[in-house]
């Protein structure tokens, strides 16, 4: 997965598809729309996470290391399903759920004898909104934020034709299992969430973008 994302809608349009009304919105104006239709990696995402209060809808920073790295990684905004419930590296963030409410996202690939890499869209064949998986480090909703605030979005090997695009896809739910992944769920219980819950290949569309 690239990493860069389409997030433009309002808030309370993303909420409303998931049949949830009474959020908590720190720091955005639910009716007010995002409009960023080129979502940059390492910047700061529009998402929605838990807390002992209810939902909050906040901006945080996508990239995530833990504080006891001595080398940094290549892919940093970025979870592999395969290994973020099981592997010590995301043990500190792992129980830290939220969900990346989207409108699509871009991939590259190479295009036989062009310079440049071609672009392509994705998103729901239904044009609904996408939530995805994401797990990170987060402050309470009474602290001041910290430079640690950051979080990942899982991923999994692509399938069906989602592999001509790249082969990670993001693990997106449906908007119950959305809701399930926000709740008080056991980790086991969240690790089937994304064994067996991704949304498949077929709910997507996927088309090129023109390049200049």
């Amino acid at each position: 997965m690239c990493g860069r994302l389409a997030q433009h809608r309002a808030a309370e349009k993303y909420l409303a598809s998931l049949d949830l009304q009474q959020a908590m919105l720190i720091g955005r104006n639910g009716g007010e729309e995002i409009h960023r239709f080129n979502v940059a990696p390492t910047t700061r995402v529009d998402l929605i996470r838990p807390s002992e209060n209810g939902l909050i809808w906040k901006a945080e920073r996508r990239g995530w290391e833990p504080s006891w790295a001595s080398r940094r990684v290549r892919n940093i905004i970025n979870a592999a399903r395969e290994k973020v419930a099981t592997s010590a590296y995301y043990r500190a963030i792992w129980p830290n759920r939220a969900i990346v409410a989207v409108d699509g996202w871009y991939e590259w690939r190479e295009a036989p004898g062009a310079k440049r890499k071609q672009p392509y869209y994705i998103r729901r064949a239904t044009n609904e909104p996408l939530f995805m998986a994401a797990v990170g480090q987060f402050s309470a909703p009474d602290e001041e934020p910290k430079d640690t605030d950051q979080f990942r979005i899982v991923t999994a090997d692509a399938e069906g034709g989602l592999v001509d695009v790249h082969d990670r896809r993001p693990i997106v739910f449906a908007k119950e299992v959305a809701r399930e992944w926000l709740s008080d769920i056991a980790l086991e219980y969240a690790s089937n969430l994304l064994d067996e819950q991704a949304l498949p290949a077929d709910e997507f569309v996927w088309y090129p973008l023109a390049t200049k």
